[in-house]
């Protein structure tokens, strides 16, 4: 009587253990790749916004100054404000906690803010994601952002905000989430 059963030494058994190996390892490498390249991804997303923030920002500034330029008459005619001086107030923060790890940092102020980077600390960058560095925050406008808390690094207690022509960041407790 005849048996079908592998034995140890049979070479097909052996070809196919090796092409399941490669497979597995092949599978791992395409994850660990394609994580990589998202990140790269993100990172690129956020610095292509942030020049886009920018650009606006020189638009609007230049389009400002065009219209400075205008004769009285047309100024009159179109009723546009002169721009205040900067008092305390002119930009101020409000940190919003949307989810467990979504973030919305708001400008509350009167003022655009410009060169806007958010501070977390010692909390590693590979866990944030969005997180402004030389950003652009009109007023009334806000900035959504990812903190995730895991591996023994909990959300930051409290964050702070740096912009051009602060003299000290403004420093945001975290809300809690319940």
């Amino acid at each position: 009587m005849m048996t079908l059963g592998l034995e140890t030494g049979d070479a097909a058994t052996w070809a196919s253990s090796v092409v399941a190996v490669l497979a597995v390892a092949f599978a791992i490498w395409q994850q660990w790749k394609q994580g990589r390249g998202q990140a790269e991804a993100d990172a690129i997303a956020r610095r292509q916004l942030e020049a886009t923030e920018r650009r606006t920002l020189v638009l609007e500034e230049s389009l400002g100054r065009l219209v400075e330029q205008l004769p009285a008459a047309l100024q009159a005619q179109a009723r546009i404000a002169a721009t205040p001086d900067r008092h305390p107030e002119a930009i101020a923060w409000e940190l919003e906690r949307r989810s467990k790890n979504l973030f919305v940092l708001r400008n509350q102020g009167t003022e655009t803010a410009e060169g806007v980077r958010v501070d977390l600390g010692e909390h590693p960058a590979g866990l944030t994601r969005r997180v402004p560095v030389d950003g652009v925050v009109r007023k009334r406008e806000s900035v959504e952002f990812v903190i995730i808390g895991a591996w023994q690094h909990p959300v930051p207690r409290e964050v702070k905000v740096w912009w051009d022509g602060a003299a000290e960041p403004a420093v945001l407790p975290v809300p809690h989430w319940d």
